[in-house]
C-alpha cells in the first residue's frame, strides 16, 4: 500500500458516520424539540433559533471513539432583552436540567455542558446583532462569533486544494490528540490551515505532501519546547517515509505510522 492510500484510508475512518452520525442527529433533533418546548412555557424570552456551529458543522470533528472529548457546539439564540450574558447561560441551563434530569451536566463558562453516552453538546447563549451572532465569553461580555465565516473558508480552501483539505484536518487533529496530547487548540489548528490553504497551495492530489506542509504550518501555533520536539519528530518521520517509499516501502509505511497511527 503507498502512503498517499494509507493517509486517504486512514482520514476517510476519521470521519464521523453510519451509526454515530445518525445517533447524533437524532440527538441533536430531540434536543432542539425539548429546548423549543422548554422555552416556550418557562421563560419569558423568545427561542429565535437552534444552530449547530463548529466542527461538527464544518464536518471536521473526530468520532469518539478517537477522541473522546469530541463535541457538538450549539447556539441557543434568543431576542436582546436587555439582559447580562450569565442571565442567558442560567437560562439554558434551567432548560438542559429541566428536560435531561437524569444526564450529567455542568456548567463550564461560557457554555453548559451535557455530557451523553455517544457525544458531548457544548450549548451556549446567544443574541443577534445586525445579523451577525454574539456569544458570552468568559469575562461576562458578549462577543463576535464569525462561524459563517469559518464555514465559508474552508469550503473555500477545500475546493481551492481539490477537496484535500478536510482530510488533512482529520489527520492532523487525530495526530494532535495521539501524538501531541491535544496540546493545540482543534480549532487554532483548523483556523492555522485553513488561512494557509484558502489561496491554492498547488500540491495536487498528493496527501503526504499536504500533511508535510501541514506539520510544517504547527510550528505557528508551538509555544513550548516540547511541543516544537513533538513536531520536529513528526516531521523527521514523514520526510524519511517519502524518501524511503520506492525503494524500502515497509520502512516508509512504518514511518509514517509513527506520525499517523493505524486504525
Amino acid at each position: 500500500m503507498s502512503i498517499n492510500r494509507y493517509l486517504e484510508e486512514t482520514a476517510s475512518k476519521l470521519i464521523i458516520k453510519g451509526n454515530e452520525k445518525e445517533s447524533i442527529d437524532v440527538s441533536l433533533n430531540t434536543f432542539k424539540d425539548r429546548m423549543r418546548d422548554y422555552f416556550s412555557k418557562n421563560e419569558s424570552v423568545n427561542l429565535k433559533e437552534i444552530k449547530v456551529f463548529g466542527s461538527y458543522q464544518r464536518d471536521t470533528n473526530l468520532p469518539q471513539s478517537v477522541d473522546y472529548g469530541t463535541d457538538v457546539d450549539i447556539m441557543l439564540v434568543m431576542d436582546n432583552d436587555g439582559s447580562t450574558p450569565q442571565t442567558y447561560l442560567d437560562r439554558v441551563r434551567r432548560g438542559v436540567e429541566a428536560k435531561y434530569s437524569t444526564s450529567q451536566i455542568r456548567q463550564s463558562s461560557p457554555t453548559v455542558v451535557l455530557q451523553m453516552l455517544h457525544i458531548k453538546f457544548e450549548i451556549t447563549p446567544a443574541i443577534m446583532d445586525s445579523g451577525l451572532y454574539r456569544i458570552k465569553n468568559n469575562r461576562n461580555e458578549w462577543i463576535y462569533t464569525f462561524c459563517a465565516t469559518d464555514f465559508s473558508n474552508l469550503t473555500i480552501a477545500n475546493k481551492n486544494n481539490h477537496y484535500m483539505i478536510k482530510p488533512l484536518l482529520r489527520l492532523l487533529k487525530y495526530w494532535n490528540v495521539s501524538k501531541n496530547y491535544k496540546a493545540f487548540s482543534s480549532y487554532e489548528l483548523e483556523k492555522i490551515m485553513v488561512n494557509y490553504y484558502q489561496p491554492s497551495q498547488y500540491q495536487g492530489y498528493d496527501l503526504k505532501k499536504y500533511l508535510l506542509t501541514g506539520i510544517n504550518e504547527l510550528y505557528k501555533l508551538s509555544t513550548y519546547n516540547y511541543q516544537k520536539e513533538r513536531l520536529d519528530k513528526a516531521i523527521y518521520n514523514i520526510k524519511e517515509a517519502i524518501k524511503d517509499e520506492e525503494k524500502y516501502p515497509s520502512c516508509a509505511m512504518s514511518e509514517i505510522k509513527e506520525v499517523i497511527g493505524e486504525l
